[in-house]
């Protein structure tokens, strides 16, 4: 059975009532990411805990896939968006 944490769940929430009430979207796009890799660490722990050549296969590539999309979100975070150009033609 998984189980998350209830005080974190409730902080979790709050922190993105916050970031959607002041309208930055996209700290709380990473907010949600971080509480969310930490729920699928603890879920792993408990559910691969039992051999440990397979625990150390799944913390590596928990960690190397995390740190991937984590860098690869956070590009895509700092790239301006540009207008459209058909929108702009219909000006």
């Amino acid at each position: 059975m998984i189980s998350i944490p209830g005080m974190e769940a409730v902080v979790l929430l709050i922190l993105l009532t916050i970031c959607m009430l002041i309208r930055i979207n996209r700290v709380g796009l990473v907010i949600a990411y971080i509480f969310t890799y930490r729920w699928g660490l603890l879920f792993g722990e408990q559910y691969f805990a039992g051999d440990p050549r397979i625990y150390n296969v799944f913390i590596t590539s928990y960690i190397v896939f995390g740190i991937l999309v984590l860098t690869l979100s956070l590009v895509a975070m700092m790239v301006t968006t540009r207008p459209d150009s058909y929108s702009t033609l219909r000006r």
